[in-house]
């Protein structure tokens, strides 16, 4: 059985992971408005809404809502100075434009802040661009590592809640 990898298929995977899925523009990282009015507020995990976005539009990137999925996620930017710190434990990873997300369980009631530090900004309440979706350069989101993700590790915990 060939699994199907398109964007449409792919959201659809990630829905019945029960992560909240929004559609953003083609090729591009913002919300597509004419389909998700209220940006990452919008996303969901009803796949016949899904389906319905990529009816209207089979271009689209998929983002994923990281509060609504539970999920936190450190976006690691090379260009910005980003660097995978020790203290980050292996889990689900996406390979971006330019870095890294990493993907952790994130506990609903920790209060995340919006960055890390110099390179490395937190996605709680929000969204990321995920996997197949195409970056504004031209690189696809890939995913690297497709384990489940493990909970935040303590020492960035720590680190990363107000």
């Amino acid at each position: 059985m060939k699994l199907d990898t398109s964007n449409r298929g792919t959201a659809l995977d990630y829905a019945e992971r029960g992560w909240a899925v929004l559609p953003l523009l083609p090729r591009k990282k913002d919300p597509h408005f004419d389909l998700a009015q209220r940006a990452y507020l919008s996303a969901t995990t009803d796949k016949d809404l899904i389906n319905f976005w990529f009816d209207y539009d089979d271009n689209i990137n998929i983002g994923i809502a990281c509060y609504q999925s539970g999920v936190v996620v450190f976006d690691i930017d090379f260009r910005n100075g980003g660097n995978i710190d020790e203290r980050f434990a292996p889990t689900y990873t996406v390979k971006t434009g330019d870095g890294y997300h990493l993907y952790y369980q994130a506990n609903p009631t920790d209060v995340f802040a919006g960055k890390l530090e110099t390179g490395i900004d937190i996605k709680w309440k929000g969204y990321v661009a995920a996997p197949p979706s195409i970056h504004p350069s031209g690189a696809i989101y890939t995913v690297i590592d497709d384990r489940d993700p493990v909970v935040v590790p303590n020492a960035i915990r720590e680190w990363a809640t107000k």
